[in-house]
Order: structure tokens, then sequence, then C-alpha cells
């Protein structure tokens, strides 16, 4: 059983492979069906024949390859590309470096390392003006107190 990190779930469907990742190791799978089930996804994987085999693969991570990417909407990111971005304000001060995305029903909040604390910097347009992949930098306005916590 999985538990999908993704905002359409019917496309493990459409999936030929996956890699499931569990600490240093990774192990190429074929994925033979799917099937939806209580917000969950139900893989059926070729080369696991037992619940034994199974168990071993829990607690891991399934990626993908890069072709099999969906494709965004304009403005729209990847967790992977957020994480690891340099955070500064619009005034040049740098902030940190995201280090985790949290997903919430209202918006993403962008966990940032600072020199001597983490912020939450919400995922909205009013603070978050620019992100910049190639040159691995998010810039913000904060928000009146959002760097004071």
């Amino acid at each position: 059983m999985v538990i999908p990190f993704t905002d359409d779930p019917s496309r493990f469907s459409r999936l030929p492979k996956i890699i499931i990742s569990a600490g240093e190791n990774s192990q190429e799978f074929s994925v033979e069906r799917t099937r939806e089930f209580k917000q969950k996804i139900l893989l059926k994987l070729k080369q696991v024949e037992s619940p034994e085999e199974a168990k071993k693969l829990v607690g891991g991570f399934i990626e993908i390859e890069k072709d099999e990417l969906v494709k965004l909407p304009e403005g729209g990111y990847f967790v992977f590309d957020i994480i690891g971005l340099e955070v500064m304000t619009t005034q040049g001060k740098k902030i940190g470096t995201v280090k985790e995305v949290v997903s919430l029903p209202a918006n993403d909040i962008y966990v940032v390392k600072g020199k001597e604390k983490e912020y939450d910097i919400p995922a909205l347009k009013d603070v978050v003006k620019k992100i910049d992949l190639e040159k691995k930098e998010m810039i913000i306005e904060p928000i009146e107190g959002l760097l004071d916590l």
C-alpha cells in the first residue's frame, strides 16, 4: 500500500516502472497493476510475489525517472526543486536554505534553516516573489513578524 505525495494518484496506473529507495538501497520494479483504495494506492509489482517480499519494501520511497514526470503548470514546482534553494529577502538579506516542504490544506510551508533558527515561510505569492531554479534561489518579501518568530 502506497501513501501518495502526488496531486494525481491515478498517475500510478500510467507508470510502467518505479524505483523504490530505502536508505542507500534502490531497486527498480515493473508495475503490473494498480488500484486506488481509501486514498492510498495498491501496487502489484511483477518482481514481488509474496507478502514477505513486500514487507521488505515498507518505509521506502517511490521514485520515477525524470522522463516520467508530469508537466507542471506555469509557476509550479516539484518539492525536490524547492529543497536546497537559498532563501533571500527582496532587500538581499540571506535567510537560509529550504530543508523541507510541508503540505498543508491551505498552502505549503517552506521550512528554512538559518544560521541560528528555522523559519516557516508560507508558499504564497504575496510572500514568495521569485523562484530561480538555475540560480538555486528563492526571493521572499516577508510579511510583518514572519522572521521575528
